[in-house]
């Protein structure tokens, strides 16, 4: 199954809950590809909210692994106001939290202040002109069979670098003309490995513990168009390291800004 029919598999229990089916080859290690699992989870959390008020920031905390097979969505409308709702899903498997997104969603408003973001793309390499990081079963996560990335910026994981900042392009390896959605957006942004994974010399593993993400200007293209991702290591000590990260579109405007905190196993 590809990211779009996984996102529209689920069978509605009541008004605010649901049953999503998580698939085969989307495994990351012991667990579900965490961008999978947001994405799923927002897909329910948006149907709550109305079609003024789009998401601002999402708050993410990864509890425990999801396994292929069952996964229950609650959602829980916390406050509607004047200009912002704010939303809970919970994820549940096997009668274990598995995830908690805590979500703000608000529509537009009249501001004096306005301060757009200047575009800008970091590499001067286009995605053509760099060899795809290729999938090797058994090796590289089953879910980046799914993904097109090609690194310009730092180096590939577990290389032995020295450079705090990692990134390049990427896309989904599948046809979808409509414009990238939140949960696309989600996708695109976790697909990534920790850029600290790039500073160690073999393979090791790790797994974000904590997520937190905010949605600047939309961007018409889809998420089968070349994305530029952009991150570095604000920080890592004592098996946790700290990481801001920026998704644009391949015009270089930024649409996403993300700050994880991730459990490195070395």
């Amino acid at each position: 199954m590809n990211f779009y029919d996984v996102l529209s598999t689920h069978v509605s229990q009541d008004a605010q809950s649901y049953s999503v089916t998580i698939p085969e080859n989307w495994g990351q290690g012991r667990a579900t590809f965490g961008g999978l699992v947001a994405a799923v989870m927002f897909e329910k959390m948006q149907q709550h909210t109305s079609a003024d008020r789009t998401v601002r920031s999402l708050m993410i905390s990864f509890v425990a692994p999801v396994t292929p097979g069952e996964l229950a969505v609650e959602v829980t409308v916390l406050r509607v106001g004047k200009g912002a709702t704010q939303l809970q899903a919970t994820a549940i498997q096997n009668n274990q939290v598995c995830a908690v997104i805590l979500g703000s969603f608000g529509a537009d408003r009249e501001s004096i202040v306005h301060i757009p973001a200047s575009p800008r793309i970091s590499s001067s390499v286009a995605p053509d002109g760099v060899n795809p990081f290729p999938f090797i079963p058994n090796v590289t996560p089953d879910f980046t069979r799914y993904f097109d990335y090609r690194y310009t910026v730092g180096n590939m994981p577990f290389s032995g670098s020295t450079e705090s900042k990692m990134g390049g392009w990427i896309r989904l390896q599948e046809e979808a003309d409509q414009p990238a959605s939140a949960s696309a957006i989600l996708a695109l942004v976790d697909a990534w490995p920790p850029a600290t994974f790039s500073l160690l010399k073999k393979p090791a593993a790790g797994s974000s513990l904590t997520w937190n993400i905010s949605f600047a200007e939309s961007s018409p293209q889809s998420a089968r168009e070349w994305w530029q991702y952009e991150a570095s290591i604000q920080q890592s000590a004592n098996g946790y390291s700290h990481i801001e990260a920026q998704l644009l579109d391949k015009h270089g405007q930024p649409v996403a800004f993300s700050q994880q905190v991730v459990s490195i196993f070395a």
